[in-house]
């Protein structure tokens, strides 16, 4: 009855048993870089045009009952109803009232409303093995919630009609579409919703190969941090689970050293699973035609903040941008904007002070400082004097040098920047000292 109401991570096998040391729940629970979804590549080709969308929809529900349970699958399913629902409402009221800013607010306090108590949701069976960070993040809510914003301001802004044939169904679908629920990427309901009408389209050989060169990159990605990061360091110690929560829980009586060590390796790992994941959802759907946009481009490379986060999660960037930046007044004042779009990006992980305070005024004072040092250099350059001669010459700016003091600045905020989101009941007010030893 557990696996049917809560899915297979409610086995109790799971609980119990270890391989080689460690808990087979931690190993099932490791997302790979291809999942279920992947059933949708043998079911595609043999479905014509018209039939696609119903054949994804009743296969994803389908993976989610399995993976997830029917409580869960039930769950969504409802919020779905629901913002469909006020996505027809919202639309009418915009048409009649020539503008869309009140509607838009509406929906983005409805739908934050519904999001709120995922936090503090955590199943029976699943209690002492799955934390409310892995309930909002691993399980979906949180990619179901961009979606769900991106297809209300779409309704209120006219430029999609609720009211269309098929409109349910199109949405369902790109909410609950199974290889990119879970983690993403992130992808507009214009663009998918064309995809998936024309995937047929795209069914071939060259595509077929490139799908699956693309999965087997996400693997070895997925093995490297299996064995490279997690084996010999994160379950060396008991760490498990994709946030490592006992990781920030013992903080207070952990080694220095070893703390920096762990967080240097968390953002080494997390950066490898996000690219590694985007890796597997886009073969998975390239392989049925469907195309998805990049979501990752080696940020461990940027050389300052702005470019990290240009690299970073890049569809996660793309929503941020459209649904918070430019409605919080980005054109007008870049510091509100700002501030807003990592207030909520703080607030999606989890509702913590630090998540939705400390981490935007990090990040809004590491922007400024950026801009105005790169100001500075573009003003001397641009006079060509001793000042940017000087620069060169010290390595200041516009060198190599300088690009790889760039790198491991931006590398050790992203590490601080970590701490204030993924410590999801201490904020880093437990760990930060400690890691200098106070």
């Amino acid at each position: 009855m557990d696996i049917l109401l809560y899915g297979v991570f409610a086995l109790d096998v799971l609980k119990v048993m270890h391989l080689t040391n460690i808990p087979i729940h931690e190993i099932a629970r490791t997302p790979f870089a291809i999942n279920l979804g992947i059933l949708g590549a043998l079911l595609v080709p043999r479905l014509v045009q018209a039939k696609v969308r119903g054949g994804l929809i009743w296969l994803s529900l389908f993976c989610l009952i399995v993976m997830t349970g029917i409580i869960f699958t039930g769950i969504l399913l409802t919020a779905c109803l629901m913002v469909f629902v006020l996505a027809r409402a919202l639309h009418r009221w915009s048409l009649r009232r020539g503008r869309s800013g009140l509607p838009l607010l509406a929906a983005w306090i409805a739908v934050n409303i519904l999001y709120f108590p995922i936090f503090y949701l955590v199943f029976p069976p699943f209690e002492g093995f799955m934390t409310v960070g892995e309930m909002v993040l691993f399980w979906g809510p949180a990619f179901v919630v961009l979606r769900s914003v991106h297809y209300l301001h779409m309704a209120c802004k006219d430029r999609i009609d609720p009211f269309a044939d098929e409109a349910f169904s199109r949405f369902l679908l790109y909410i609950v579409h199974f290889p990119s629920f879970w983690f993403g990427p992130y992808q507009k309901f214009r663009q998918f919703d064309n995809e998936v009408s024309t995937c047929k389209q795209r069914i071939s050989r060259e595509n077929t190969i490139a799908g699956w060169k693309r999965i087997a990159i996400g693997v070895v990605k997925f093995i490297v941090i299996f064995h490279v990061f997690n084996v010999p360091f994160f379950y060396e110690y008991n760490y498990y689970g994709p946030f490592s929560d006992a990781l920030f829980a013992n903080a207070s009586t952990s080694d220095p050293a070893h703390l920096w060590l762990m967080m240097y390796l968390f953002a080494l790992r997390i950066t490898l699973f996000i690219s590694a994941l985007s890796d597997g959802v886009i073969g998975m759907n390239l392989i049925m035609g469907i195309r998805v946009p990049e979501n990752s481009n080696w940020p461990l490379f940027a050389r300052d903040i702005l470019e990290f986060w240009r690299r970073w999660h890049i569809q996660a960037g793309v929503f941020l941008r459209d649904e918070v930046f430019f409605p919080a007044g980005g054109r007008r004042s870049r510091i509100l904007g700002f501030f807003c779009v990592f207030a909520y990006s703080g607030f999606w992980h989890f509702p913590s002070i630090t998540a939705v305070l400390a981490f935007p005024l990090l990040q809004l004072v590491l922007f400024q400082a950026t801009q105005a040092w790169d100001a500075f250099w573009q003003v001397h350059e641009n006079k060509d004097d001793r000042i940017h001669a000087a620069g060169k010459r010290f390595h200041l700016h516009g060198t190599w040098l300088s690009g790889v003091a760039g790198m491991i600045f931006v590398f050790h905020t992203n590490v601080l920047s970590i701490l204030f989101i993924h410590d999801h009941f201490f904020g880093g007010s437990t760990m930060l000292p400690r890691m200098f030893g106070w």
